[in-house]
């Protein structure tokens, strides 16, 4: 489904430009039947087969070729996370399948070749509920620039937070759903995992204790969280693929703790866990 951008233009801030436009990405699958000779190409002749791919492109953004924000980003870091924080936050289905050299716009009428690097190509397991473009707009910009950066100084100085996000921005690749509910916990354990004991109660009352305020609401959820980790452990120790729903609910938690500790600038560690499951709040940061 395609995504487009709602304005003409948008400034994230710290050099890096969003705008519209449109171009079309093919690839298209040759093969050669004979080795080349010399370093030359391979000789014909040529089969054109069937595979390959294509993508319609209407938003492109623009990142200084040595990073923006800190020095120690470089822009194909940057592009990333732009692209992980808008999956995060509404289109879990966004993909950035290539990096190009020049503007889309540029490169019609340009005289050099420009240069094309596939990046994002698997398609993602989700898709938008409605069979309409999905648009990213002013409300959902501002967010992202407003915490670009702090996300950025989350992953570069909390390993366990950098794992997470990461491992949570894969699980959504096409696969088995098996394989991604496990990503999807083995990121919520590296988040709420005191230790490997105990795993199943500690990990589901970490979660609850920092997603809800004490109440029956906390227990409700911690109920809840407690049988999504058993879809997860059936998809650890059985040959079957897990549940769908299982997965989204999964997906849905990991999404807000992850949000809650961008939006707080902080990942809490054991003991204000800890302190969450048997003090009235979470301690302040």
């Amino acid at each position: 489904m395609n995504v487009k951008l709602a304005e003409p233009s948008f400034d994230l801030g710290g050099g890096i430009q969003l705008k519209q436009t449109f171009a079309h990405l093919m690839s298209v699958n040759m093969m050669a039947f004979a080795p080349p000779k010399e370093e030359r190409h391979h000789p014909g002749p040529w089969k054109v087969a069937r595979g390959g791919f294509g993508y319609d492109i209407y938003v492109e953004i623009q990142v200084p070729i040595d990073g923006t924000r800190s020095s120690s980003v470089r822009a194909m870091d940057t592009i990333w996370l732009f692209a992980a924080l808008v999956r995060l936050a509404r289109c879990p289905y966004l993909m950035v399948p290539v990096i190009s050299s020049q503007s889309f716009d540029a490169i019609r009428d340009s005289k050099e070749e420009p240069v094309l690097e596939p990046l994002e190509t698997e398609s993602r397991l989700f898709a938008p509920t409605e069979q309409s473009d999905t648009v990213l707009d002013s409300e959902l910009l501002s967010w992202i620039s407003r915490v670009l950066p702090t996300t950025a100084d989350l992953i570069s100085r909390d390993t366990r937070f950098d794992s997470a996000f990461r491992a949570f921005d894969l699980c959504t690749i096409r696969g088995r759903t098996s394989s991604s509910l496990l990503t999807v916990w083995g990121a919520l354990e590296q988040l709420f995992a005191p230790s490997t004991a105990e795993l199943r109660y500690r990990v589901s009352s970490n979660i609850a204790a920092y997603l809800n305020p004490p109440g029956e609401g906390r227990l409700t959820a911690f109920r809840k969280i407690l049988n999504l980790y058993n879809h997860r452990s059936s998809a650890a120790h059985t040959a079957k693929d897990a549940d769908q729903s299982a997965l989204i609910e999964s997906y849905v938690l990991m999404r807000n703790a992850l949000v809650q500790m961008i939006e707080n600038r902080h990942v809490p560690s054991q003991k204000e866990l800890e302190e969450a499951i048997f003090s009235p709040e979470l301690p302040k940061v």
